[in-house]
């Protein structure tokens, strides 16, 4: 006897949050504040258990935003003990055979593993140049000390906030989203110029794209578009219309800027958004897109959107 046929399960897992109510924002950043603990623990703790209904990405830039708040926020206090947190180290370095003592010492003071190997080295070595300190960083077999060496190394690897391979990999993630947009943007027709382009043509402050022919989003005109592999939060997307967006309205006029891990609900809401920028978590929807394609008769569907939106 032949057994019922079972349901086929889903191969397309649901997907997760990457925009935010405020209580959602508020709730996370409350759980980062008040953990104890290195940051990359906080953030398994928080994808793994806590906000597993967020996307991971969204959650590890809530966190690198709060995390980078704290450490402007304790920097003069941490330089103020920089002769104390040396003597802590020297005194105990001797303890632990497995180089984690900086580690430990990040986990008590509440800091980053790469922003106290900083102070240490800058105490140590009296060092006053902010490149001399990052070039240790960067190689930190050239730190004299191998003990101390060693343990630079283990925070380096531990820390997923600062330091050189952290940069990195944010580069090479906001690079990636960037090809993304432009593959997006090809696909879907647009004619563009990139940042090179329009460098090449004597503009300084330059959008990701600038469309060649502009098209219309859900009747408004879009002019360029800016790529943030981020979250926008309420003073992240503040902080971005002064230095950048501003003035791409004022060059080009209207545009889009996507905040890839999503955004706080009222970002888009904000009436700094009203000199001609549009808020998005993902590159425009085909649908609501309307192309000037230069093959196209005079009597397309863009000049048609267009007079509508004149006679109306």
């Amino acid at each position: 006897m032949m057994s019922e046929s079972q349901p086929v399960a889903s191969a397309t897992p649901p997907s997760k949050k990457k925009i935010l109510s405020n209580e959602e924002h508020a709730r996370i950043c409350q759980f980062i504040n008040s953990y104890h603990g290195l940051p990359l623990d906080c953030e398994l703790e928080m994808v793994q258990r806590i906000f597993p209904d967020v996307e991971h990405l969204t959650l590890t830039c809530i966190l690198q935003t709060e995390i980078f708040s704290k450490t402007r926020s304790q920097h003069w206090r941490s330089e103020q003990r920089a002769k104390q947190l040396l003597q802590t180290y020297e005194d105990q370095c001797h303890l632990y055979k497995d180089n984690t003592l900086l580690i430990r010492m990040a986990v008590v003071e509440n800091m980053s593993p790469v922003a106290l190997s900083r102070i240490v080295l800058q105490e140590k070595y009296d060092l006053r140049q902010k490149s001399q300190i990052s070039r240790l960083l960067r190689y930190p077999h050239l730190i004299e000390d191998p003990r101390l060496a060693a343990n630079v190394q283990q925070c380096l690897c531990s820390d997923n906030q600062e330091g050189p391979i952290t940069d990195l990999r944010r580069r090479i993630v906001g690079e990636e989203y960037e090809l993304k947009m432009k593959q997006l943007a090809k696909a879907a027709g647009m004619h563009y110029y990139d940042e090179q382009d329009l460098r090449r043509m004597g503009y300084d402050k330059t959008p990701d794209i600038k469309m060649i022919l502009p098209f219309l989003y859900k009747g408004a005109v879009v002019n360029w578009i800016e790529s943030k592999a981020n979250f926008g939060d309420l003073k992240s997307h503040k902080w971005n219309i002064q230095q950048q967006l501003h003035s791409y309205c004022n060059r080009f006029g209207p545009g889009i800027i996507i905040y890839w891990f999503g955004y706080h609900e009222e970002t888009p809401k904000l009436t700094e958004n009203n000199i001609g920028i549009t808020v998005l978590a993902d590159f425009p929807a085909t649908d609501d897109l309307v192309l000037l394609h230069l093959t196209e008769p005079a009597t397309s569907k863009y000049d048609q959107s267009v007079g509508s939106k004149n006679t109306s």
